[in-house]
């Protein structure tokens, strides 16, 4: 049903130059949850200071919740195939992350063999897991500010740039974020997780879009 007036405040969303619109339904909810609220619905208008008081309320605790969400990010399921068959889902959209850093390749291989294939090896191993997991934490946090909980058919690649000892590292992972409509589908660890990340996430992007 097409509401003419906005649940909350009453500001018309209707007439030729009305620029008031609804917010999305996953804000309202947050909005509802954290001020003991119950409109149905809020605007772009009114809703800002209710954003706005839960933020000042959240950036007291902004280095905690960035902390843990840095510890559960990776319960965000990221599947190289397609999603499994009970699976019922919806299709948001493909997301890429990057990500570069230097390997110093000319620097080792300076050394000696036993040194280049001991240490040194291990050392650019170390440097590709750390991209690798730059990348994938990346693709989670915007599969879940895009309102998803999985990605699927995802793609990594390596590349060199540049060249000498100014070698640069280049990940690239690609994937399809998606929205799980019954979380039940994964195991109860992943589902506890899940909700606390879309949580915190929401809690990030409330702070971000209060007024500097």
């Amino acid at each position: 049903m097409k509401l003419d007036k906005c649940p909350s405040c009453g500001k018309a969303l209707t007439g030729f130059f009305s620029t008031v619109n609804l917010i999305p339904t996953t804000k309202t909810e947050f909005i509802n949850k954290h001020l003991n609220l119950n409109y149905d619905a809020y605007c772009n208008v009114c809703s800002i200071p209710y954003i706005n008081k839960i933020a000042k309320e959240f950036e007291q605790q902004k280095n905690d919740i960035e902390n843990r969400l840095k510890q559960i990010i990776h319960f965000i399921p990221v599947l190289s195939s397609p999603a499994p068959n009970d699976w019922k889902y919806e299709a948001i959209d493909m997301i890429t992350a990057q990500t570069t850093s230097g390997t110093g390749f000319a620097t080792e291989l300076s050394r000696s063999f036993n040194d280049f294939f001991g240490g040194a090896s291990n050392t650019t191993n170390k440097k590709i897991l750390n991209a690798t997991n730059l990348c994938k934490s990346d693709l989670r946090i915007q599969c879940v500010k895009m309102g998803g909980n999985a990605l699927i058919s995802t793609d990594i690649d390596y590349s060199e740039i540049g060249s000498g000892s100014t070698n640069m590292l280049m990940v690239c992972m690609s994937g399809t974020a998606i929205k799980v409509s019954d979380i039940k589908m994964f195991n109860e660890k992943n589902q506890q997780y899940i909700l606390e990340i879309i949580e915190l996430t929401e809690k990030l992007e409330a702070i971000a879009e209060m007024p500097k």
